[in-house]
């Protein structure tokens, strides 16, 4: 019986260590920049002579731990997401649209950027 109860007592002072573990993973669940989006280049306006590959929509943030991570870091893990997932069609550039916050329970937790992905001639 006392083995069960400092079994128990060691749960129960480990749950403080869990959550944490759980809430910085959360930070770091969000879209990172992957090699090949990290050569997709984001512009303002529709490139000259690039072929059209598609609509691509990148999100960051989520109601589970969104509403932790600032705007910023919001938007620009959506922009990731968004140049990660025009790479993976092929592109080389991505047209963005302004980016559109979420809210949940009266706080921003997500972010959301539409774009086009192109292929353009190097």
């Amino acid at each position: 019986m006392q083995s069960e109860n400092r079994r128990f007592s060691r749960w129960l002072l480990s749950l403080p260590a869990v959550a944490l573990v759980t809430l910085t993973g959360l930070g770091c669940s969000t879209a990172g920049l992957t090699a090949q989006g990290s050569r997709v280049v984001a512009v303002y306006e529709t490139p000259p002579n690039c072929q059209v590959l598609g609509m691509v929509t990148g999100q960051g943030g989520g109601s589970f731990g969104g509403g932790w991570i600032s705007n910023d870091r919001l938007i620009e893990y959506a922009m990731n997401d968004l140049r990660n997932k025009a790479a993976a069609m092929g592109a080389t550039h991505v047209q963005a649209s302004p980016p559109q916050l979420g809210q949940s329970e009266g706080t921003t937790s997500t972010a959301t950027v539409i774009g086009t992905a192109y292929r353009c001639p190097h």
